[in-house]
């Protein structure tokens, strides 16, 4: 996952209008590698899943099965041949793969989608860390005007 070069920004330079526009996006961001992250599971827990169904063909051969059309329409069938199934490889592509083959292609993407999940979260981590800068760096300066204001409060008496 390429990264964007960022510009780095002297938080302490910043108006609390600025720093509070920076935290916003700093959380925006969090939450789109939230959903990556959440997107990314689902996609591991499809190839478990096929995984898994073809881990169930082994030794079939003659059952009778319920066969989808839609989501909700299925019809009935009988298993022929269960050496062979067709793996969707990406992009419309598919590859005609013995049974084990088919579970190791799905081990080894469960694998790949981990490490990316393993890099979104440490960029969310990367962000969180910013986000806490961020709100030092505000309630330092909220507190510093607090301060300005009563000494000027002070002085008008």
């Amino acid at each position: 996952m390429a990264e964007p070069a960022q510009q780095q920004v002297n938080l302490a330079t910043l108006s609390l209008e600025q720093l509070q526009l920076v935290r916003e996006q700093v959380e925006e961001e969090i939450q789109q590698l939230s959903e990556s992250i959440q997107q990314l599971r689902h996609a591991s827990n499809k190839y478990l899943e096929a995984k898994d169904a073809m881990g169930g063909l082994k030794g079939t051969e003659g059952k009778e099965i319920l066969v989808p059309l839609t989501s909700s329409i299925y019809i009935s069938g009988k298993i022929n041949a269960n050496e062979k199934v067709l793996v969707d490889i990406g992009t419309g592509y598919f590859v005609e793969m013995g049974i084990d083959q088919g579970q190791g292609f799905s081990t080894r993407k469960v694998q790949l989608i981990q490490e990316q999940v393993n890099k979104v979260q440490q960029a969310i981590t990367i962000k969180r860390q910013n986000l806490d800068q961020i709100m030092q760096v505000a309630q330092g300066k909220l507190a510093l005007y607090k301060q300005q204001q009563a000494q000027a409060q002070q002085a008008e008496k």
